[in-house]
């Protein structure tokens, strides 16, 4: 090249490797195009760029199936997106969208969708049965009549591809419970009775009777079959049963029994038509009792349920309370305040009034306690626990 800038006049020869041969020059205006040219030949003389290849890939979707060409190396969400289909939010893809697809692979779209609906279902009755020993053998009385309860049933159903796949229930609603059938069957036994100075209440198969006078005359209290027993007791005049019943996943009226153990009740004895009156407590495994000399009065202690052994932890408390007889129940009043209880305090403190309801003579109190580490007495005015005698818990 350094030959064409210094001639004015003459050849050019061998300019390039290849023997080109360029004719004679007269004129310097033709070197714009002669390097035109020279970079012509040397753009020419690059390897060819090799371009990335399409492939065709099958889409099946709303019943049809379509051919899609996306670049190698796509995804089958891309493809997708190539075809302009609109998933939704539960809709699937076989094989799943980050799967790299190959030439002729094939792709579906399973449309995917829920429809919820609520259906109203009867819940049967059951049956109960109490035995009476002061009825015939064989004789049966209606104590109640069973009635059917009613529930709503909340149901998801998934379709895919308009196809039904499942079906299952989400929510439950219990609009009404059922009732019992309560039978009453005679065992009348050939023993001749025997007489009772007084009342005597008993409990079987979780209900509450009574006997008065003898033990021929018996009626029944408390037919629900929940009693737990760990609260029975008559009150000074006889006129009240002070009892507990257990909380049950199947009563709709009780807690569950993670959530409460049991709840306080009271019935009169005197009625020909016992109606059980709810203290609205719950939790009270240790103590419950009369007050003395005070009428329709009860104390109690309670617990928190737990899900370990032995499935309460005492709270160590007290309480009184007071009902009518027609059913209204007065604030309770704390007399002890929750506390640890001292050694094994999990477990609960357990409470006694004096008989009489009479002060007694160790510092004017009426109510002693008793708890793994020791007795003594509670002062009603303070809430204090006076020690009356400490105790070495036996570690068994």
């Amino acid at each position: 090249m350094a030959r064409i800038f210094t001639a004015r006049v003459g050849q050019i020869d061998n300019l390039s490797n290849g023997n080109c041969r360029v004719g004679q020059i007269g004129n310097l205006s033709y070197l714009p195009f002669l390097i035109l040219m020279c970079l012509l030949i040397l753009t020419g003389c690059r390897p060819p760029q090799v371009s990335q290849a399409d492939i065709t890939v099958n889409i099946e979707a709303d019943g049809a199936t379509q051919p899609v060409s996306i670049p190698a190396g796509s995804t089958v969400q891309q493809a997708i997106a190539a075809a302009g289909i609109t998933l939704n939010e539960l809709d699937r893809l076989d094989p799943p969208g980050y799967t790299v697809l190959s030439e002729g692979d094939s792709v579906r779209v399973r449309r995917i969708r829920e429809v919820f609906d609520t259906q109203q279902v009867v819940i049967p009755f059951e049956h109960q049965e109490l035995r009476n020993e002061s009825l015939p053998e064989g004789e049966a009385r209606l104590i109640q009549a069973g009635q059917n309860g009613l529930k709503e049933l909340t149901y998801r159903h998934v379709y895919e591809d308009n196809l039904e796949t499942s079906s299952s229930v989400i929510k439950e609603i219990i609009l009404q419970p059922a009732a019992p059938e309560i039978v009453m069957l005679g065992v009348q036994t050939p023993f001749a009775p025997l007489p009772i100075p007084g009342k005597l209440a008993y409990l079987s198969a979780g209900n509450a009777w009574l006997m008065e006078d003898s033990t021929a005359n018996r009626k029944p209290l408390v037919t629900s079959g929940d009693l737990d027993g760990r609260i029975f007791a008559l009150s000074p005049d006889g006129n009240w049963l002070l009892f507990t019943r257990k909380s049950s996943p199947t009563n709709t009226s009780l807690k569950p029994l993670q959530e409460e153990i049991n709840t306080l009740w009271v019935v009169s004895t005197a009625s020909q038509t016992p109606t059980p009156i709810n203290l609205k407590v719950s939790n009270v495994v240790h103590f419950a009792g009369w007050v003395p000399g005070q009428a329709n009065t009860v104390s109690y202690s309670t617990v928190e349920p737990r899900a370990t052994a032995p499935g309460w932890q005492a709270n160590n408390d007290l309480y009184i309370i007071t009902f009518s007889p027609s059913g209204v129940v007065i604030k309770p009043k704390r007399i002890v305040e929750a506390n640890a209880g001292g050694i094994y305090g999990w477990w609960g403190t357990t409470f006694a009034w004096s008989p009489d309801g009479a002060p007694s003579n160790y510092g004017g109190t009426q109510l002693a306690y008793a708890r793994p580490d020791g007795v003594g007495f509670v002062d009603l005015e303070t809430g204090t626990l006076n020690p009356w005698l400490d105790v070495t818990p036996l570690d068994t």
